[in-house]
């Protein structure tokens, strides 16, 4: 009983020792940077970025820590909540694959990048690990930590819908769907509390990210809607948009709407776009050069696999920032570093070989389980850039945030590896007396 306790202890303490250097691993870059990596969508998700319009909940789940820590608060809540799910991964998912491989997949994966930032997509991985583990252990609280989680994002119902409806099939057991229900109903709740107590009257713009998306390809659509609705507003918007695209610098953009917004301050409202053209504009572009706008999204989805990484952090922001990011290494272009995003290819093709050799090699070994869970994450990952591609575009950091769970698989394959190697040893120690 007492080397029972003592080998539990044991481990239990290098747990904590490697949870603490992934900790550590995942606030490098701001370390290194000398202040937590921003752009301009940052001061949405920082403590004081309640009432922007974007998902509020990490600005609310951060109001406190930030008044102690300023833009350093949810760089610090983003580290310590993915190190703890990859603890609650390896010890309640795949107990036989060691935690400190947590380590190498989590910087191949890019992690320490976006744990680092003021942005929430790192929330994505962890959001789908405690879900996993809250299915596998029937746990309501993580549940409702991952529905939590999911909030932060407005692509977090879109991708978690699908995936619990293919969970539930694929292990034919309705029981299944009782945590990601549980977690669905969170998210709704969330979203509906926040957007009641700081948009009240403000409308969703689902709609209005995919009018921009259409109209950001073909711009005729706002004159055809001018011409439709009256609205001249929109005529010399489409017109801007074409200014707009003969720069090379905005080569592959799908976001002019927050150009048009900015242009014509008055005359293009954010609720009264959603409200009056966004739906019209969306039906007429499902039947407008539909060959032409498919053959965009399928480049835009290629672009996210191609050796060549682009990051969101760029030197000069149009948002005001604290006296710390000025004297950072952010605005001298330390992350648009030809050198910096070669080593992030590097790093993110590495990933892709051992998730490719580490699931063929381990495939047979594989529990029926683990071979479903494998084939949904790997789903969900597609879907995720499916998406992108189609409603936004090929920023980077949209695919950046599902490289995690291509570690996942690979952890899993290789946690498969261990337990046969294991099981042949066992096997060969106990034929070995009787052979003698």
């Amino acid at each position: 009983m007492d080397l029972q306790q003592t080998a539990r202890s044991t481990t239990l303490w290098r747990q904590a020792c490697v949870w603490l250097l992934l900790l550590l691993l995942l606030l490098t870059p701001a370390l290194i940077n000398g202040f937590p990596l921003v752009m301009d969508d940052s001061i949405a998700y920082s403590g004081e970025g309640v009432g922007w319009i974007r998902s509020n909940t990490a600005a609310v789940l951060i109001a406190w820590p930030y008044r102690l820590f300023g833009y350093w608060a949810l760089p610090l809540f983003n580290a310590t909540l993915t190190a703890t799910a990859w603890l609650l991964l390896c010890r309640g998912f795949s107990p036989s694959a060691p935690f400190v491989l947590a380590l190498p997949v989590a910087l191949l994966s890019l992690q320490p990048l976006y744990a680092s930032a003021v942005l929430v997509d790192v929330w994505f991985f962890s959001a789908i690990a405690l879900l996993i583990v809250a299915v596998r252990w029937r746990s309501p609280f993580l549940a409702m930590v991952s529905g939590i989680l999911l909030s932060g994002h407005a692509s977090g119902l879109l991708l978690i819908l699908p995936f619990s409806l293919l969970a539930a099939v694929a292990f034919r057991n309705l029981r299944v769907l009782a945590m990601p229900a549980l977690a669905i109903a969170t998210l709704l709740v969330v979203n509906t509390a926040l957007e009641h107590k700081y948009f009240p009257d403000v409308p969703r713009l689902g709609q209005t990210f995919l009018a921009s998306r259409l109209f950001s390809i073909h711009p005729e659509l706002l004159t055809r809607q001018c011409e439709r609705s009256g609205d001249t507003t929109l005529c010399a918007a489409a017109d801007y948009v074409v200014r707009l695209q003969t720069d090379p610098a905005n080569a592959g953009r799908r976001d002019f709407f927050w150009d048009i917004a900015r242009q014509f301050p008055q005359g293009f409202q954010l609720s009264h776009f959603e409200q009056q053209h966004a739906r019209p504009i969306i039906m007429d572009g499902l039947t407008y050069k539909p060959m032409e706008t498919a053959s965009v999204v399928a480049g835009d989805f290629l672009s996210l696999y191609v050796p060549d990484t682009t990051l969101d952090f760029i030197p000069v922001l149009t948002e005001p920032m604290p006296d710390g990011f000025y004297q950072s290494a952010q605005p001298q272009g330390l992350w648009q570093n030809e050198a910096v995003r070669g080593l992030c290819t590097v790093l993110r093709y590495a990933l892709y070989l051992l998730t490719a050799i580490a699931t063929l090699r381990g495939w047979q070994w594989l529990t029926r389980d683990e071979r479903i869970w494998i084939i949904l994450l790997l789903m969900l990952s597609l879907g995720n850039d499916l998406l992108f591609a189609i409603i936004s575009g090929p920023p980077d950091r949209y695919h950046h945030r599902i490289l995690p769970l291509l570690g996942l698989i690979a952890l899993i394959a290789i946690s498969a590896i261990r337990r046969s190697r294991a099981t042949t040893s066992s096997t060969c120690r106990r034929l070995a007396p009787s052979a003698s």
